[in-house]
């Protein structure tokens, strides 16, 4: 009976799986949500250099190692799209699975499915489609998270697979993955907590038997878990630093650093009224233009040390500078207004709504209060209350540290309230363990909620399509473009990689499964945070090249901007280096982009 319960809820779990995917399919088509997701499938792919590489930049060397051997094996097949997909999809199937598996009452593993499946159709919804490493990393940690709070003492392959998660998340978003290791290390101690109360003495005739060595087993059996999860990240770490040890990757790492200091958090002071200090470091206003339109990976001579200057110069010019305290004073009203405000979604990003995840989560934290207050052993009541306040203010902590710094898209506080709704969820339908039936309350509630939520993102998904097929219709052009002149080398300006069309259209992003052509591409973006990396000046030799600067001035290499874009920073740059040139237009693809071909005169 036992093995055909357990049959039943892998079927029932595939089969919510498969439905999820099915009506995807229907209403949508998967993207890679965001163009960086784009770079990294290009140089696992080998359609950067040529050769599948594991050095991806952004992921860990490990699992961009993992991913690169498949495309090495053939290279037919999006494997990058599909190992993201496949995540996502595998952690519904544990969260499902593992919640079937607490009980074998028919009517809970109904509420129990149903409240899943329809919160991932009615609110995670989008982010399936349009998909991003990011939000991969916080799910595969929310799976992990869930798996601990409903784990059953003794039960091994729930930490190994808890803790393989989040070994795996962190190989993907290393800095995902320790934005939400907080909520899981709060779990673990609510769950520990809870374990540890359930162990208690009893009297053979008159005497007290402790039972301290359960306990004790206990205790050894989370701290395991602690030890697996620490271990796993410093080795992951240890992997990745060996990985790019060379001194050409040293040097990139510090480039990139620098880059990230420069655009993420400061920014380029203007020329005028800043000469001095630009002369000072040796950086003449053509170049410091290269700055301002990201097409720095022109000049050899802006390096890592040019980016540090300029960082610490735009931060020491910030005299009003907010001061932190002040920073999170003001960021505590707006993070109110999130947990409170309740808006059906305009868009897939912008202007931003917490809604549905903030009821649900709100819906949750009194449910746990509803399941677990009425127990007549005072230490669990007020075990709840403790963990409920630190889960919470867990969670403050991390949404004012992302606000404050201004990084808050729903790629990460999406996965936050997911964390936080595993936490909750597992506390709640873990108690169907012990036969509380009022678990159906919240879990109904839930439900209800998020099916209001379903036509809203149906909405929101079919809309994002339409602009991203609008956007298509110009980069699929472009990209036909190149494949239709292989003997030519483009270099397209950064923000034409970015955009076709000022403000008009979705940014550029591209299609999963689609036009799957993984051989070496003939065209590279004049920056962005792959330029200057070993990767670039590999594509740059296997292509003949120098450097940019002088790759230009060649025969049969363009510049690609959009139609709208300025050029004449090309010009004036050459100038200053002590070269004419002209910069003469030579094509046109769609009504977004220009092809020009520098020329030197004499």
């Amino acid at each position: 009976m036992k093995k055909q319960t357990l049959k039943m809820n892998y079927i029932v779990s595939a089969a919510l799986v498969l439905a999820i995917i099915l009506l995807a399919g229907i209403f949508g088509d998967y993207y890679f949500d965001l163009n960086d997701d784009v770079t990294m499938k290009d140089i696992l792919a080998g359609i950067y250099t040529g050769t599948p590489a594991g050095h991806n930049i952004q992921m860990l060397y490990p699992i961009s190692a993992f991913i690169s051997l498949f495309y090495r094996i053939y290279r037919g097949l999006d494997w990058y799209g599909i190992f993201l997909c496949f995540c996502q999809y595998f952690c519904v199937f544990v969260i499902v699975k593992r919640a079937l598996d607490l009980s074998e009452d028919k009517l809970y593993k109904s509420y129990a499915a149903a409240s899943i499946f329809f919160f991932m159709i009615g609110a995670v919804g989008a982010h399936f489609l349009f998909v991003q490493y990011t939000f991969i990393c916080g799910l595969m940690s929310a799976t992990a998270a869930f798996l601990v709070m409903t784990h059953k003492d003794g039960e091994k392959r729930d930490f190994i697979l808890a803790g393989a998660l989040i070994i795996v998340a962190f190989l993907i978003r290393s800095e995902m993955l320790l934005l939400t290791l907080p909520i899981v290390g709060v779990g673990i101690l609510i769950k520990w907590c809870f374990s540890r109360t359930e162990i208690k003495g009893y009297y053979d005739g008159s005497v007290q038997i402790s039972r301290y060595g359960e306990k004790k087993a206990l205790f050894r059996e989370y701290a395991k878990l602690c030890v697996l999860i620490v271990l796993g990240l410093v080795i992951s770490l240890a992997v990745n630093r060996i990985a790019y040890s060379s001194p050409e990757w040293k040097r990139f790492n510090d480039f990139f650093d620098a880059r990230t200091e420069l655009y993420d958090f400061q920014y380029i002071p203007e020329y005028q009224g800043n000469k001095a200090f630009y002369d000072s470091i040796g950086l003449s206003e053509a170049q410091q233009k290269l700055l301002e339109n990201y097409n720095f990976g022109i000049d050899e001579e802006i390096d890592a040390k040019v980016l540090w200057d300029v960082a610490k110069y735009a931060d020491s010019l910030n005299t009003d500078k907010t001061p932190f305290v002040e920073k999170l004073l003001k960021s505590i009203p707006l993070y109110l207004y999130r947990l409170r405000h309740v808006a059906f979604q305009k868009s897939y990003e912008y202007p931003m709504t917490d809604a549905p995840f903030n009821v649900i989560t709100a819906v949750l934290y009194l449910g746990v209060l509803l399941i677990y207050m009425p127990d007549k052993d005072k230490k669990t009541r007020l075990l709840t209350i403790g963990s409920l306040a630190l889960l919470f203010a867990c969670r403050s902590s991390l949404w004012l540290y992302i606000m404050v710094r201004g990084r808050d898209p729903i790629r990460i506080t999406h996965p936050l309230y997911i964390m936080e709704i595993a936490v909750l969820f597992g506390m709640i339908v873990d108690r169907e363990r012990k036969g509380r039936i009022n678990i159906f309350i919240p879990l109904v509630i839930s439900a209800i909620i998020a099916i209001m939520f379903v036509p809203n993102q149906l909405m929101v998904v079919r809309d994002e399509m339409a602009e991203r097929d609008k956007m298509r219709q110009h980069y699929d052009a472009l990209y036909d473009y190149f494949d239709e002149n292989r003997d030519n080398f483009y270099f397209v300006d950064v923000y034409t990689s970015v955009s076709a069309l000022e403000g008009t259209e979705r940014t550029f992003s591209e299609k999963m499964f689609s036009r799957v052509d993984n051989s070496e591409s003939n065209h590279d973006i004049m920056g962005g945070w792959a330029s200057k990396s070993p990767l670039y000046y590999d594509k740059l030799g296997n292509n003949g090249f120098e450097s940019m600067e002088k790759a230009l001035l060649q025969d049969k290499v363009y510049v690609v901007a959009k139609e709208t874009s300025d050029v004449s920073w090309i010009s004036e740059y050459y100038r200053e280096k002590g070269q004419e040139v002209t910069v003469e237009k030579t094509d046109q693809v769609t009504d977004a982009f220009m092809v020009y071909k520098v020329s030197a005169t004499d």
